[in-house]
């Protein structure tokens, strides 16, 4: 089930809110390969359409959950309030609403992007500025390292294309049950 973005800060304000992206942290990219470096892009470069707008409603259909993804996601909704931000496109959401039932058997309010002429960092770092959570959970370090300057945390799933990224308040994991520990403990120093 969907919500509207305008209630989604005031749905659960005892449980501190965190943030997923879907595809490279939730949902296995093809083949298993995360493509992509994400040196050099500039904040703001315009959004482009291309053949992968155009086709990114049926890219996803088969793709299968991250390793621990699943038992990842389950176990952070006990303690806190999960959403899904994606670059995914807004006409991607039956499909992708689909899948996260079928994978996850759990349909988390769902962020998408309205149209491409909004870079997928672009689109994450305003949706995340309006939403205001602990943290996000992401695998481009594009996005990470801006993020990272709003954020309290971003948690960056281990890429070897993302292993050039660091900072303070970048923390590195290979799955998301690694978090876990570190999300307690800045809910309890940022009072949530």
């Amino acid at each position: 089930m969907a919500f509207p973005a305008s209630t989604m800060g005031a749905m659960s304000p005892e449980r501190p809110l965190i943030t997923f992206d879907l595809d490279g942290v939730l949902c296995r990219p093809p083949f298993g390969i995360n493509p992509g470096r994400g040196q050099g892009k500039r904040r703001d470069a315009p959004g482009t359409r291309n053949l992968l707008w155009l086709t990114e409603r049926w890219r996803y259909a088969f793709r299968g959950p991250m390793p621990g993804a699943r038992e990842g996601l389950a176990a952070a909704m006990e303690r806190f309030e999960c959403q899904v931000v994606s670059a995914r496109g807004e006409h991607a959401r039956a499909l992708t609403e689909r899948w996260l039932r079928k994978r996850f058997d759990h349909v988390p309010p769902l962020h998408l992007r309205p149209h491409w002429r909004e870079t997928s960092a672009q689109f994450k770092v305003r949706r995340l500025q309006e939403l205001r959570p602990l943290a996000h959970f992401e695998d481009d370090p594009h996005t990470a390292g801006w993020l990272a300057e709003i954020l309290p945390a971003v948690f960056l799933v281990d890429w070897p294309r993302n292993r050039w990224l660091e900072g303070e308040r970048i923390h590195r994991i290979r799955s998301l049950a690694q978090a876990l520990p570190v999300l307690e403990d800045l809910a309890g120093r940022h009072g949530r």
